[in-house]
């Protein structure tokens, strides 16, 4: 992982790019709210036949819905590189190359919610101090777990590496990038501010239950996810995206000139071989010492008596 120059991006970006593509989000918002109206109607089912429906059963709303997250996170941060968008197309093709990432990743993230709520629990009938400390752990381990979140799902959709090395780049990203991600936190805690404020105004469950459908349906899972995307694209692009495509652009290159040596022959490199060996001579737009050139021409005399 390396640094390259990369565009700045500013609260007017977010807000300009949020708004003017907002028909597009809107497309994506209702693509996801579809399997996520199914698994809440599952939930409704099992209530009937259940009395009281355990948490554990709703947390599994995370892995359930990984996969649309990835189409939705390949969505905004097309948008947020500035690239053509095509929010259906865009919205599959994400689940369809980022499936496996997502689903891997949100059993983890089961795993630690379902711990930070036994440990809630644990506290609040056992107040021990060693409750308390293993609280205290996953509570940092959660916080932790979520700084490195915020990379790592940008990075699966925008570069080809393996669920290891987004990882690992995603820990290192985390100091790297922690501006932007405090810059996350704090807008995530703006919109659950706003969440909690609407809950403390409508005291009726059923109205409170239509108004955050309808937020539901229109804005929440795209401007969480918009919010997410904007503000760790900008590390992960400076430290990994560019540095990538750089890379990738010298090992083409790399390509390119080795095939066009190795089509030239040897009556084409024998007027280059003529003279001293160690000096330097031109071939295919760059210099190489005359041995360079006597190699190769061996290599291929070699070649055709075999």
């Amino acid at each position: 992982m390396s640094v390259t120059g990369s565009r700045k991006y500013s609260l007017s970006d977010f807000f300009s790019g949020y708004f003017s593509n907002y028909g597009r989000l809107l497309l994506s918002n209702l693509l996801f709210c579809i399997p996520l109206a199914v698994f809440i109607g599952i939930l409704v089912l099992i209530s009937q036949f259940v009395e009281n429906l355990s948490w554990f059963i709703i947390f599994l709303l995370i892995p359930f819905m990984s996969p649309f997250f990835a189409g939705l996170t390949n969505v905004c941060r097309k948008l947020t590189a500035e690239k053509a968008v095509r929010p259906v197309k865009d919205f599959f093709s994400g689940i369809k190359d980022n499936w496996l990432f997502f689903l891997i990743n949100s059993i983890l993230l089961y795993a630690l919610t379902s711990g930070m709520f036994v440990m809630l629990a644990l506290n609040r009938q056992a107040d021990s101090g060693a409750v308390t400390f293993y609280l205290i752990i996953i509570s940092l381990t959660s916080l932790l777990f979520v700084l490195i979140e915020f990379s790592a799902l940008t990075m699966s959709v925008s570069v080809e590496l393996g669920f290891a090395d987004i990882f690992k780049n995603s820990i290192l990203l985390v100091g790297k990038g922690i501006v932007n991600h405090l810059k996350t936190l704090f807008a995530l805690l703006f919109v659950a501010f706003f969440m909690y404020s609407i809950a403390a105004l409508i005291n009726s469950f059923i109205p409170l239950l239509v108004v955050y459908g309808i937020l539901c349906l229109l804005s929440l899972p795209t401007l969480i996810m918009y919010i997410i995307v904007f503000n760790s694209y900008q590390t992960v692009d400076k430290y990994v995206i560019s540095p990538f495509s750089q890379e990738s652009r010298r090992e083409e290159q790399k390509r390119l000139d080795k095939q066009k040596d190795e089509e030239l022959t040897i009556e084409e490199l024998e007027p280059l071989a003529a003279g001293d060996p160690e000096e330097y001579v031109f071939l295919n737009g760059k210099t190489v010492k005359r041995k360079t050139v006597i190699k190769m021409i061996e290599v291929r005399k070699n070649t055709q008596q075999s």
